[in-house]
């Protein structure tokens, strides 16, 4: 009889224990469909928007595991700093992170083109030798490329860095050169 209640118990104990890896196994695999399956993503920059009142907003379309494209709208509520007003980012980039829960995370390479509308502060010499201040709006263009890294966790909630350089063409920016980036939090659904 003791044989036979152990038997039976072991026969429960391994039942139950498959069971409840079948039953995890299920719950895994419908998270990472489900991450998977988020490709739509909104972000905030947040030192832009903290240390000087520059709001920085991007919405990501997540195409594939190594790639997304989308756009950044920047614009500036402060006063104080003329040069850029507002700011139109789309942006193409591709992943080189693998990984089988998620679509577009890890270190990535980003081409963008930066459209910006600004004011010209500085200060020149006008044709009678006077020290004068340009208060001059200009458009300019600037392609380029920038690097990062996106960190997203199972709920959705996203983390990138991005640091990036460009050129303006057009020549009617005060500089040459611009640089963006920022420490970005957002949601991906």
């Amino acid at each position: 009889m003791k044989s036979i209640i152990t038997l039976v118990l072991v026969v429960f104990t391994v039942f139950f224990s498959f069971a409840q890896k079948k039953e995890m196994s299920e719950i895994a695999d419908s998270i990472s469909k489900d991450n998977y399956e988020k490709v739509h993503e909104l972000r905030l920059g947040a030192i832009k928007l903290l240390a000087s009142g520059f709001l920085d907003v991007s919405y990501e379309y997540v195409n594939s595991q190594t790639s997304g494209y989308g756009v950044s709208l920047m614009v500036n509520f402060d006063d104080d700093i003329d040069y850029e007003k507002f700011g139109l980012i789309p942006y193409y980039r591709f992943y080189f992170g693998k990984n089988p829960e998620f679509k577009g995370r890890g270190f990535f390479v980003e081409a963008f083109s930066y459209f910006h509308i600004g004011e010209d502060d500085s200060f020149n010499y006008n044709q009678q030798g006077n020290f004068v201040r340009n208060d001059d709006t200009f458009f300019e263009i600037a392609p380029g490329f920038a690097v990062g890294s996106k960190w997203v966790n199972s709920t959705g909630f996203v983390f990138q860095l991005k640091l990036g350089v460009g050129r303006n063409l057009l020549g009617e920016s005060p500089n040459e050169f611009l640089a963006t980036g920022d420490i970005y939090i957002g949601y991906r659904f």
